[in-house]
């Protein structure tokens, strides 16, 4: 099946997820960036914003009781979370590339609705795509099946003519299962030659 469409991750691939660092800027030392990545943003409770059954102010509220000691640090990083992303700068050019070579580019991202409200309004690439998918509006996120034939349903085209580009394997394989070409994201220049290889680019 030709290729037309090729369908992006945003976190880690379009733009820098970028909490370590955010917490740094922040001012917190080495151990409470390492205790507030690994029992606040690496967890289930991520994932729940990610579906939009979760809100920041429930974010603030559950881990502020969590750990009552960092409770002013925990305020600011949720107070201060539009900083927490920056958009890598291949991200337009990568996009008009492949735009201009004929393709359809798509979104489909895990991403929560508050914080999208602040980010997305922001990142140049997205205008220049043709459709996208936020989990938290729709209340389902990668790797499950339903938010990839939302794609095809919303936009009327086939998974199966689509190169989907992810950082996370568990997406990959789950992409791959569902009749895309998926590429685990490495890193700007070995997606260049897996789309050399691919003859997309």
């Amino acid at each position: 099946m030709a290729i037309k469409n090729i369908v992006f991750d945003v976190g880690e691939v379009l733009v820098a997820f970028r909490y370590r660092d955010y917490m740094r800027d922040l001012g917190f030392d080495e151990d409470l960036v390492e205790l507030l990545a690994k029992n606040m943003v690496e967890t289930e409770f991520w994932h729940e914003l990610d579906l939009g059954v979760k809100t920041n102010a429930e974010a603030v509220e559950t881990f502020t009781k969590m750990y009552p000691q960092y409770k002013e640090e925990v305020i600011k990083f949720w107070d201060n979370i539009d900083d927490i992303v920056r958009e890598f700068d291949y991200a337009v050019p990568l996009v008009q590339m492949l735009k201009d070579k004929g393709y359809g580019v798509y979104i489909l991202s895990n991403y929560p609705i508050e914080t999208a409200e602040m980010h997305w309004p922001k990142f140049k690439f997205l205008p220049l795509t043709d459709g996208h998918i936020i989990s938290g509006y729709e209340k389902v996120t990668k790797p499950d099946e339903p938010i990839y034939r939302l794609l095809e349903s919303r936009f009327g085209i086939k998974l199966t003519e689509c190169i989907f580009v992810d950082d996370r394997q568990v997406n990959v394989d789950a992409g791959n299962s569902y009749g895309m070409q998926a590429i685990l994201f490495k890193g700007y220049d070995d997606l260049m030659e897996e789309l050399k290889s691919r003859e997309i680019i």
